[in-house]
């Protein structure tokens, strides 16, 4: 025998394919339980630390490599989650920090339960993209991000029996299952706060996608006339302006908003119109927030690092990417079970953007 170790190695294989050893077989030597040994073989972090080094120490002396494909004929599962992203969104999968944060969020959660991402982009209402791919069952379900308001993607997904989740609410007719933030309230403690600093003359800036504000963001103005009302500052519809979310048009948007008008405060919509609008005005020589107070919505440890830092409305990425993986799950597991929304409350982070008149 070589004196290496190889030929041990080899024999333990040939034992292995010869013998079939199976999950039942690790289970014994490591004298636990077979959906234990899945939790090991799937990561998941609700194992205790002792009874997954003995599992893991059972795999090695016996040498079980599990089989994917088996496991997946055995379940009826792939164990891949697709992950879909808006054609018109997919470049702020890059620009967006937002988008990073979220799929690392979501892979992360996937992985620990033994489930692999697939990314897929979706041309609007013109699904052939991915057709191929709910007709194979190639996927268990689908985490949709970035769909436009009322989009019928629901209804595809639903005729073909595929469980999904959204990362927000998109269709005013239905309740469908999604996990995200109340975003009534993100507008009314935003408005709120600068009304409190005494700005009366405030903008709310929306992305506008296809000319159709999210479902999102009308709750957001929603939010902000309650506040209005509550301090009885009257609204009109100019306070509420709408940009394409691109880098360049909101530049050029707020560039020429502050042409002809100085509005004292901005609430501004998301990740990348906030940063557009303050390269804009400081391009302009306008000082934030001497001359104009800036909040923004978005992933709040981005905004730690801009200058000045800028205050916002928080939305815990890691939290809404966790359960979303959590809710698709509990959809592919009871299949007609359709759990609530989930949603969460935003936070206000006040940092240097903004300032008392």
């Amino acid at each position: 025998m070589n004196s290496n170790g190889n030929g041990s190695n080899n024999e333990q294989a040939v034992k292995t394919i010869l013998n079939r050893i199976t999950i039942n077989d690790v289970a014994k030597h490591a004298n636990t339980t077979k959906s234990t040994v899945s939790r090991v073989l799937n990561n998941s972090p609700l194992v205790n630390p002792k009874t997954k080094e003995k599992v893991l120490e059972a795999i090695r002396v016996l040498g079980y490599t599990p089989s994917t494909t088996a496991r997946s004929l055995k379940s009826g599962k792939n164990h891949v989650l697709g992950l879909v992203v808006s054609q018109q969104q997919i470049s702020e999968v890059i620009m967006n920090p937002n988008y990073p944060a979220i799929i690392k969020a979501i892979s992360e959660r996937a992985q620990s339960e033994g489930y692999h991402i697939l990314l897929i982009t979706s041309a609007g209402v013109e699904y052939q993209t991915y057709d191929g791919i709910l007709t194979s069952h190639a996927v268990d379900g689908f985490i949709v991000l970035g769909a436009t308001i009322d989009d019928p993607l629901n209804e595809v997904l639903d005729s073909a029996n595929i469980p999904y989740v959204f990362n927000m609410k998109y269709s005013r007719a239905r309740d469908d299952c999604y996990v995200s933030f109340d975003d009534f309230e993100g507008g009314y403690i935003a408005a709120k706060y600068l009304l409190d600093l005494g700005h009366t003359d405030i903008k709310l800036v929306v992305g506008d996608i296809r000319g159709k504000v999210l479902t999102h963001n009308l709750q957001r103005i929603s939010g902000f006339k309650k506040a209005l009302e509550e301090y009885s500052v009257s609204f009109n519809e100019s306070m509420v302006l709408r940009t394409p979310g691109d880098m360049e048009s909101s530049y050029n948007f707020i560039s020429n908003l502050f042409n002809h008008e100085k509005p004292s405060a901005l609430l501004l919509s998301n990740e990348v119109t906030s940063i557009a609008a303050l390269n804009a005005l400081i391009d302009k020589g306008f000082h934030v927030p001497n001359d104009v107070s800036l909040v923004a919505f978005g992933y709040p440890e981005f905004f730690r690092n801009t200058r000045p830092s800028l205050t916002t409305v928080g939305q815990d990425t890691i939290w809404q990417g966790n359960h979303l993986v959590d809710m698709l799950l509990q959809r592919i597991q009871e299949h007609k079970n359709t759990p609530p929304p989930l949603i969460r409350k935003p936070e206000l982070i006040i940092r240097e953007s903004t300032r008392k008149l």
